[in-house]
Formats: C-alpha cells, sequence, structure tokens
C-alpha cells in the first residue's frame, strides 16, 4: 500500500510505503512531527529513501532512527544548510549528518526492503544527486518529472541540460501504465506525461 502525506508550507509529498505491518518512508518533509508519531504507532519502520536533499524532503528524517538511503553526491546537503536551502529561510541544520545512518545508493541499485524490490535511478537535474525509486507499477519521481512539469534547475547544483536528459531516460525507460508519484502536486502516469507534458519536447 501506498500513502500520500501532505506536510509544510511547501506541501512537500511524502510517501509511506507498506507492507505486513512494515514501512518504508519517501522523503519525510517539514511539521512532521506528529506524523512521524502516528506513523511510528501504525508500523515498524524500516528506513527512509531520499530522493534529494532539500530540506521539504529530508526534515523528517530528524524524528527516526532508521537507515536513510541517499545518493553519494547529495550526502552534502546534509551538512551544508545553503545546498539544503535552509539558510534561504534563516533555519539552521536540525540534525547533525554524523548521527545518521545512511546507506549510499547509485543507479542501477536494487534494494530489497519490506517484501518489495525498489529501483534506483540517478536522474541529476533538480540537484546533482537527484534519484528517483520504482517498484512494482510505481515511481517515485521526487522533484525530477511532475504533472504537466518538471522541478526546478535554478537551486545550488542544478542544471537544466542535465535534467532533460534525465526527463528523457525516464520517459524511455518506464512503460505508459507507469504510476508517477511526484514530490508536490499530484499522481500522474508516465503515457499522460509521454503525451502532454511540455517539458518533455
Amino acid at each position: 500500500m501506498i500513502e500520500k502525506i501532505v506536510t509544510g508550507n511547501f506541501e512537500t509529498n511524502t510517501y509511506i510505503i507498506s507492507n505486513q505491518g512494515k514501512c518504508v518512508i519517501v522523503d519525510p518533509g517539514l511539521d512532521f512531527e506528529n506524523t512521524a508519531a502516528r506513523i511510528k504507532d501504525e508500523y515498524e519502520v524500516v528506513a527512509i529513501l531520499l530522493t534529494h536533499g532539500h530540506m521539504d524532503h529530508i526534515d523528517g528524517i530528524r524524528y527516526f532512527d532508521v537507515p536513510i538511503y541517499i545518493h553519494e553526491l547529495e550526502i552534502s546537503f546534509l551538512e551544508d544548510p545553503s545546498l539544503s536551502l535552509y539558510s534561504m529561510f534563516g533555519m539552521k541544520l536540525p540534525f547533525s549528518k554524523e548521527k545518521l545512518n545512511l546507506k549510499l545508493v547509485e543507479d542501477g541499485m536494487e534494494l530489497e526492503l519490506i517484501g518489495y524490490k525498489f529501483k534506483v535511478m540517478h536522474t541529476p537535474g533538480h540537484t546533482k544527486g537527484s534519484v528517483v525509486y520504482s517498484y512494482k507499477d510505481k515511481l517515485l519521481s521526487g522533484d525530477t518529472l511532475f504533472h504537466m512539469s518538471m522541478g526546478r534547475t535554478d537551486f545550488p547544483t542544478g542544471d537544466s541540460t542535465k535534467m532533460r536528459g534525465s526527463l528523457k531516460r525516464i520517459i524511455e525507460e518506464f512503460p505508459d501504465s507507469t504510476s508517477v508519484y511526484p514530490g508536490h502536486d499530484v499522481k500522474t502516469t508516465i503515457g499522460f506525461e509521454r503525451k502532454h507534458n511540455p517539458y518533455l519536447y
């Protein structure tokens, strides 16, 4: 089962993927304390998957003591508030990188968690270490692919050329029937985006 939770001023989508009483959390966002308590009451939290290191996708990791999966190029975001955008909003990092149980992911890696196989695709563009995760017929696209849009490329380490390449790769590698769960806004499908997303052409 996959559940979407929207938190914080940036209305970030966090996803709770569960199976037989265990769950994986994707991008726990801002204002996550109450949600974290509820999740821990309902499930055994096995891991956190991060698509990238911006504050509105990582702030909630402070409430969990579990392995955190992240691309190596994104590690610096967990210790540099200018990269993670905390400093832009006058905030400090709410955690110490040294105390986090970090696990590195890379392109093509498969993670076996809660009975599912999550495949990692490195999709630079929004940030240099952005990734998307796929399992079964679902794609967790972070801030790379949105409904009728794509992620911003004007933040630190963003790259519009690399973003176009990442979007092209996603569209080529996933079938039309794939459900897309983005980091903001509404769920979509690869088929719909292939036909209607102006950033794919």
